[in-house]
């Protein structure tokens, strides 16, 4: 009998190893996961912060597993029909069929970023291990370029951080990372304490609206108390390369927004014809799919009923959920290949907890409400115990005692070179580039416009250009060297597709299409307007 689980997280390794465990000799077990490794995701703030080392915070699958079949590889297609998944793997990514008697989809949700306009050209995000690394860096390098800035504008905007999403996630980061730079602080001469400051947008009424209004109430104190600043009953609205908008009219001038909010099936469910509800996969209450006898679903893919409310209420997607999900389904395929009667999925958290930085904690556990330094322990012992294994919570504990003992380290783990291609998003009168500057990239206009003015001409008079869809600019300097000539404006709301100009470079000079087009573009629209050089003059 071939089992086949899809994803490495909660639900799927707890799943295979509850199989593993159970150890029928007619059993083909084997688990498909992108990733060779198993990430403990309570801990990414932490990886963020740098309290904890990115390779303490995963166990390798194979090492979890023994004795189950793992496969890296990306998975492209499920056939439900013909009872087969497609995948791609390998240097050359082949597509190799793998076929199946039961399936178990434990794949997770993706971030759902098109939910504000914007958000998903000019945001990070916080889910897996590459997110973790990218916010670490990012703030690193804000800290770094603002304690040398003369741009008093460029400073305000470096040291704005924002966090979008009061849930767990969303207060768990910003209290992680505010605790991460205060601490940094004294190494960086040039800025203030007051200079830096720290956002949290919340639609709800209250920060953990999960826990309740007491302990939000007590989160909103401790993040005061920490000079975090608060919005609450507000909307994120939209996101600019300069700008996050918010739904009270207020708007932050920040180069930084990490988003903890929307979450959306992966596109490998969506592509599928699995029923879905609310973007998850409808399951029964013994975790079967509905319509399917051997397709199974759990974590956060699934919406799952529990049998142990009173209501007709469903799990929530929380790693506590997800790994007693995971023991109940392997159970439930050993006794539907006997053919015998299944178990309905019944849990009652045992509570849930939250870090707030600066050793301090919040939860619910069982009946009683914990906070402070108490709150803090019980959390850590807590997580602890869910990390799966025991090299890896060593590993952890000791990460966390030497905390009290040493500084964490301020260190970038990649260079500055931005995104090959991206796209950016502007506001009326947000300059891109200014006179003088050296070129960064080759702007494509998708939506709005641009206007170009140029100063530095040689007959002292001032020239205007104007870049409607479809226009493009930035070619000149990168292709011909110099400096830039004009300041560039968005006289509406544009956005922009940009080709890094090492890019562009390379693709111009080497695709005969280009080439041949910038060799008549650039002397035909450049050679009546007379530029002055500005290399000798900056």
């Amino acid at each position: 009998m071939k089992i086949l689980i899809l994803g490495g997280g909660f639900g799927g390794v707890y799943c295979a190893k509850r199989l593993q465990q159970i150890k029928k000799s007619y059993m083909d077990v084997e688990l498909i996961s992108d990733n060779n490794y198993f990430i403990f995701q309570p801990l990414l703030p932490e990886v963020a912060s740098g309290t904890i080392s990115a390779s303490d915070a995963v166990t390798p699958i194979r090492q979890m597993l023994p004795n189950v079949k793992f496969r890296n590889a990306e998975i492209q297609y499920i056939d439900l029909k013909n009872k087969n998944i497609k995948i791609l793997q390998g240097f050359r990514r082949r597509q190799h069929k793998i076929d199946y008697d039961h399936l178990v989809i434990a794949l997770g949700q993706e971030c759902n970023l098109e939910i504000i306009p914007g958000l998903k050209h000019h945001s990070l995000t916080m889910r897996n291990l590459h997110d973790a690394y990218n916010v670490r860096n990012h703030i690193l390098q804000c800290l770094e370029l603002a304690d040398v800035t003369q741009d008093a504008k460029l400073k305000k905007r470096l040291l704005n951080m924002v966090v979008v999403g009061g849930g767990f996630s969303g207060v768990e980061t910003v209290g992680e990372l505010k605790e991460m730079t205060d601490r940094l602080l004294p190494f960086y001469k040039n800025i203030n304490e007051e200079e830096l400051k720290f956002f949290i947008v919340e639609y709800s009424k209250n920060l953990l609206p999960e826990l309740g209004n007491d302990i939000g109430d007590y989160t909103q104190k401790v993040f005061k108390k920490r000079k975090i600043k608060i919005y609450l009953k507000t909307a994120l609205k939209e996101v600019s390369k300069y700008n996050a908008i918010l739904s009270n009219g207020k708007t932050i001038e920040t180069n930084t927004l990490i988003s903890t909010i929307g979450s959306v099936a992966t596109k490998i469910v969506k592509k599928s014809s699995l029923p879905l509800k609310y973007g998850r996969i409808i399951t029964d209450e013994f975790l079967q799919v509905k319509g399917f006898s051997n397709v199974w679903a759990l974590g956060d893919a699934a919406i799952v009923p529990n049998s142990s409310n009173v209501k007709d209420e469903y799990s929530p997607p929380t790693a506590q959920f997800a790994v007693r999900q995971a023991k109940n389904l392997a159970k439930n395929i050993v006794l539907k290949s006997k053919s015998r009667n299944l178990r309905k999925f019944k849990y009652t958290s045992k509570g849930s907890l939250a870090s707030l930085g600066f050793k301090v904690g919040v939860g619910k556990v069982f009946f009683f409400t914990i906070k402070g330094l108490l709150g803090w322990i019980i959390w850590r012992a807590f997580y602890l115990t869910f990390i799966p294994s025991f090299s890896t919570k060593i590993r952890v504990l000791f990460n966390w005692i030497l905390e009290f003992f040493v500084p964490r380290k301020a260190v970038l783990t990649e260079s500055l070179n931005k995104k090959s291609v991206s796209y950016e998003v502007y506001k009326k009168g947000d300059i891109v580039f200014e006179e003088g500057m050296i070129a960064d990239g080759f702007y494509i206009v998708q939506t709005g416009e641009f206007e170009n003015i140029f100063r530095k001409t040689k007959n002292g008079k001032i020239f205007k250009k104007t870049y409607k869809v479809g226009s493009h600019f930035g070619s000149r300097v990168i292709l011909e060297g110099g400096r830039r000539t004009g300041t560039i404006t968005a006289k509406k709301n544009s956005i922009v597709l940009k080709i890094e100009r090492d890019s562009f470079k390379v693709l111009a000079e080497n695709f005969p299409v280009l080439n041949n087009y910038f060799n008549n573009y650039l002397p035909k629209t450049f050679k009546n307007l007379s530029l002055k050089e500005l290399n000798e003059n900056f």
